[in-house]
């Protein structure tokens, strides 16, 4: 792990780092002039995920040469066993191209395999969560933390897209879900773990994920008091899937998951 000192800069590093990307990232969404095209899995990729990812990792390579990169769009650069970024140019690139303001660049530092730093910046929103490994966490240089709901039946639970927990066998854990939490949304994305950090949501869960969009958010969820599992309960952000809480209700809901399971 790096001093103090230099764990500071790799912080102010990337705040920088998010600073360019806004810069490339929110006139191009306010003007909706941009170029769409499709990954080969048939995802959408515009030509501002290609160019903040380009920056944000040429930035990494002149700053912090000894570092890696890995980026959703253009894969690893550098030593795998070195401090390595991990850099989402666009998470929500589906919404940035309709016009929803519900996407991020994420930003996360990782050392040997364990998130250290992570951001997610949203221009849109007119917000900024940030979170360091053992706190704090905070929204807009604010102290977030996670609401202290106990009870599944007093909770807040948001879904990333439905159509992944289909597609993957798990709508029946939907129903379950609906059947004991008190409110239920698909703020989806970022948004809903950043939410889960700010204490006003308790749960999220994704049912097909990568990396890229949880490195970061893991961070801030467990920075803010709360925890992010993949939904066996691994605590990774490379599991494929994910679940985030409060931290209070993460072995209820886990047991939820696993009797789901159970019944299927």
């Amino acid at each position: 792990m790096s001093t103090g000192s230099e764990f500071a800069r790799w912080v102010d590093i990337a705040h920088e780092l998010a600073d360019l990307a806004d810069a490339l990232t929110a006139p191009a969404f306010d003007r909706s002039a941009f170029e769409v095209d499709r990954k080969p899995d048939g995802t959408q990729v515009t030509e501002i995920d290609l160019a903040v990812e380009r920056r944000l990792r040429s930035e990494i390579a002149r700053r912090l040469p000894d570092h890696a990169f890995l980026g959703e769009e253009d894969g690893l650069d550098g030593d795998p066993g070195a401090p390595r970024w991990v850099i989402d140019p666009i998470d929500g690139t589906t919404n940035f191209v309709r016009g929803n303001p519900i996407w991020a660049t994420l930003i996360a530092c990782q050392v040997e395999g364990e998130e250290v730093l992570g951001i997610a910046s949203a221009p849109a929103l007119g917000s900024r969560w940030d979170g360091v490994r053992g706190g704090p966490a905070r929204r807009d240089g604010r102290q977030v933390r996670v609401s202290t709901i106990d009870r599944l039946e007093d909770a807040e639970v948001s879904l990333g897209g439905l159509s992944y927990f289909h597609r993957r066998g798990r709508a029946d854990l939907v129903t379950a879900l609906t059947d004991r939490t008190a409110r239920q949304r698909g703020y989806g994305d970022f948004w809903q773990h950043c939410l889960v950090a700010s204490g006003s949501t308790e749960l999220a869960l994704e049912a097909e994920v990568k990396l890229w969009d949880l490195a970061a958010v893991k961070c801030i969820v467990e920075a803010a008091g709360g925890r992010l599992t993949s939904l066996d309960g691994v605590a990774t952000a490379d599991g494929g899937d994910a679940l985030s809480t409060n931290g209070w209700l993460h072995d209820a809901a886990l047991e939820l998951i696993r009797e789901h399971h159970a019944a299927g």
